[in-house]
């Protein structure tokens, strides 16, 4: 080798040292844990990395990563509008809380590193925090700036990060899915630096939107999102750039990253169990979806679903739901796809009405004896109605009846239809349910 051969192949070493040095900083900055992890602060007439760090910094003395991170020669002169990169571990802030809005059957909850006990209705919960629901169980919470997490059965959360950043005055909440699903109903943005995350084993979801529901399934390694509405950005552990969905779509991601994305199954149209439900279980159908492979429905007490008091799945478009107090509620019904993504929701009202009466015919010695057993809520009075079959006519129209049971002792013979109306007064409304006309023969 040359002289000169030497000297170009030391200076071309030399160039390469300096370039590797000057490009860490860059690298090292891309390598930080995504760059929803850090904020972007513009620098103001009078900052310093020094003032910057005591006004705004946990540990005052943390300005010289910051310096690192930024590149920046001189800590005490910093150039007005210069953009500046601020991780947020390192960021003061204000704790914020979750409290239980509503809740049915196993719920329980656990301060950080303590052990689970029952949830109480307003209970706060802060930054560290474990909720867990068990069989027909549900969770709702309702976070500082008015977005609400519903958790169904068998789900299990911790809430990883609640608070809010002083130098932005901007949310920064992070919620880990450990098992189950999660529906999220989170508020507008006001701010730009506004952070809001759902993590799982194997996925982030950066909340771009309003609502949408995420599940993971330990056993399968697999992570579904679904966004009902806005937009949401998802990484997986081997996917580099983020996939962003669009509302109405959905993703499956698998345990080694891979994302599939496909539109969600519309929502499926009512075909029977609104209006009023009267008897002692509930029964609803829809109409099939095509492509749907099962069905989900869930009942609440309120619109936005924050104290649901039934969820039932079916293979079918039939539902069969337990029995529910007297009231007004919503129903809400989706078509699961064979990927298992679950479709929009289909909203509809219904009345639970259980102010009935079953009744029997009997012979007494004063006569033939109707009864009849009334059920429901509220002050209830009876209608007593008697006529011959295949007639219009009524041979007996008695209302504002108070007992269970009425007398008759002169009936010629012949075959005669009978029923009974329960009306129920509430402070809400009047309401009246008649029985099926029963049927009944008297030989001469």
């Amino acid at each position: 080798m040359t002289l000169r051969a030497s000297l170009t192949c030391c200076l071309l070493f030399l160039v390469a040292l300096v370039c590797g040095a000057a490009l860490a900083p860059d690298r090292a900055l891309a390598q930080q844990p995504g760059g929803d992890d850090a904020i972007t602060y513009t620098v103001r007439k009078g900052d310093t990395l020094i003032t910057l760090g005591r006004a705004w910094l946990i540990r005052e003395a943390d300005w010289k990563q910051v310096q690192q991170i930024n590149r920046i020669a001189d800590p005490h002169r910093l150039p007005v509008a210069r953009k500046l990169i601020l991780p947020v571990r390192l960021l003061k802030f204000r704790p914020a809380s979750a409290s239980v809005a509503a809740f049915r059957g196993d719920a329980r909850s656990a301060a950080s590193g303590g052990g689970l006990q029952a949830v109480t209705m307003g209970q706060s919960l802060g930054e560290g925090a474990r909720v867990v629901t068990g069989p027909a169980s549900s969770l709702s919470l309702a976070l500082s700036d008015g977005s609400v997490i519903t958790l169904p059965s068998n789900s299990a959360l911790q809430i990883a990060r609640l608070r809010k950043l002083l130098i932005t005055d901007s949310i920064d909440y992070e919620l880990a899915l450990e098992s189950g699903g999660v529906r999220s109903r989170v508020s507008p943005f006001r701010n730009r630096d506004d952070r809001f995350r759902l993590r799982n084993p194997i996925a982030v979801s950066a909340v771009r939107g309003t609502d949408f529901r995420n599940y993971y399934d330990a056993q399968q390694g697999q992570a579904r999102a679904e966004l009902i509405e806005g937009g949401l950005a998802i990484s997986g552990p081997a996917k580099a750039a983020d996939t962003r969905l669009d509302a109405e779509f959905g993703a499956v991601i698998g345990k080694r990253g891979g994302i599939l994305v496909e539109q969600l199954l519309p929502p499926p149209a009512l075909a029977t169990g609104g209006g009023k439900q009267r008897d002692p279980m509930l029964a609803f159908s829809v109409e099939a979806v095509p492509g749907a492979r099962a069905y989900r429905l869930q009942i609440a007490r309120d619109s936005g679903f924050v104290d649901v008091v039934g969820d039932v799945s079916s293979p079918s478009p039939e539902f069969v739901a337990d029995a529910l107090p007297n009231g007004n509620y919503f129903a809400r019904f989706t078509a699961i796809a064979a990927s298992g993504l679950e479709g929009m929701p289909g909203t509809f009202t219904f009345k639970r009405r259980l102010a009935t009466a079953t009744q029997g015919a009997a012979g007494g010695e004063d006569g033939y004896v109707f009864r009849w057993i009334g059920t429901g809520d509220g002050l209830r009075r009876y209608h007593f109605q008697l006529r011959i079959q295949d007639t219009p006519n009524l041979v007996v129209d008695e209302a504002g009846l108070t007992g269970s049971s009425i007398i008759l002792g002169d009936l010629p013979p012949g075959r005669y239809m009978w029923r009974v109306g329960t009306t129920t007064f509430t402070p809400e409304e009047t309401d009246i349910d008649w029985t099926e006309f029963e049927s009944f023969s008297i030989d001469e």
